[in-house]
């Protein structure tokens, strides 16, 4: 590895758009409790600003599953948002989620899972969980390669729900 790369430091805030907008955040990167509110705020303007944008037609298309998966606000934000608050590099996710929804794949051949769990799970009527990752690639940007698990719920009536993201701690090589 290049050791200027090796050698960036991660700095207090990443900036980046939501997605095809123009809209701009600055995600705090510090890893303490403090800072979640913050994270959970662009989160919450994220998906506001997600859901506007795709005017009623709620959903992107998976390329792997070949299947559309619904963005709703009371069953993706809600997980997302209790999610994405712990690492900078979920709330970075949510800013990505159409590109990261298209994208994701599996990461081995149990990527499915019918063991729904009580509580949400069982309460959002899911009956199969799917978990694909997609993993962000920055040649410059050492600290912006990560990647992101997204689970979706599949319900009784074969609609797919982006459930949420989850950021893979991974061990440095």
């Amino acid at each position: 590895m290049n050791q200027e790369l090796k050698n960036q430091t991660l700095p207090e805030f990443v900036e980046t758009n939501l997605q095809n907008t123009r809209k701009h955040f600055r995600i705090p990167t510090d890893p303490s409790k403090e800072v979640r509110s913050a994270r959970r705020d662009i989160i919450r303007e994220a998906y506001r600003l997600l859901l506007s944008k795709l005017n009623g037609r709620n959903f992107i298309r998976n390329d792997f599953l070949n299947e559309n998966i619904f963005i709703i606000w009371k069953e993706s934000f809600q997980k997302a948002s209790n999610n994405a608050t712990r690492h900078w590099q979920n709330t970075y996710a949510v800013l990505k989620l159409p590109e990261i929804i298209k994208h994701s794949k599996p990461f081995d051949e149990n990527y499915r899972c019918v063991d729904v769990k009580e509580g949400s799970q069982k309460k959002n009527r899911y009956v199969e969980l799917i978990k694909l990752r997609y993993t962000f690639n920055n040649k410059k940007l050492n600290f912006m390669n990560f990647t992101i698990e997204l689970v979706i719920g599949k319900k009784m009536n074969g609609t797919h729900v982006q459930y949420s993201l989850e950021y893979i701690k991974k061990a440095c090589s």
